[in-house]
């Protein structure tokens, strides 16, 4: 029998220098290692063969003759689910419940929580934006919810209906001083 220790050894140190090799490798031409941080957009060559050319600052669409910036970007938030017109500050909501279950609900700040049965609606006057109303059925199921100004000044009209979409179910509704309705 055959003893061979050093080469063993050798083998050993060839095969983990010969995958170090490939790793770095590899990664060389993958473009490097990964980015730390934001990853940065490259362009992407035309099909045609000719250079792409980036617009300069004085090239960028503008606004009132000046260069667009980041600030004069239109907000990422949600739009608003409704918009009502709040009187001397003031809103009325009036809750319309068109399931066949009770939903709990409250103003947050102002009352206390209460029951709106089913197949039922109530008017809640003189509320000061802004608002926070949190609504809930206790049987756990999911609510639609629709806001939606009426002709009455002031009065906005939430709608609750049940549905079995758990991406429209929401569990609050917010109304801002400017009348803006946001469901969350």
């Amino acid at each position: 029998m055959f003893h061979n220790p050093p080469f063993k050894k050798f083998s050993l140190l060839a095969a983990a220098s010969t995958g170090l090799l490939v790793c770095l490798a590899t990664i060389s031409l993958a473009g490097g290692p990964p980015p730390q941080g934001k990853p940065v957009s490259q362009p992407t060559p035309p099909a045609n063969g000719k250079p792409v050319s980036q617009p300069t600052p004085a090239e960028t669409p503008s606004t009132n003759g000046k260069p667009t910036t980041p600030q004069d970007a239109p907000p990422r938030f949600p739009l608003p689910a409704a918009r009502v017109t709040p009187a001397e500050g003031m809103v009325t909501i009036k809750l319309v419940n068109s399931t066949n279950a009770v939903i709990n609900y409250q103003v947050l700040g102002i009352t206390q929580p209460r029951t709106l049965g089913e197949q039922s609606e109530i008017l809640l006057t003189n509320l000061k934006t802004p608002i926070t109303l949190t609504y809930q059925r206790p049987d756990g199921g999911l609510l639609l919810v629709r806001p939606q100004a009426t002709a009455t000044p002031g009065m906005l009209q939430v709608s609750f209906g049940a549905t079995t979409d758990l991406g429209t179910d929401t569990k609050s509704m917010d109304v801002q001083e400017d009348g803006r309705v946001f469901l969350n």
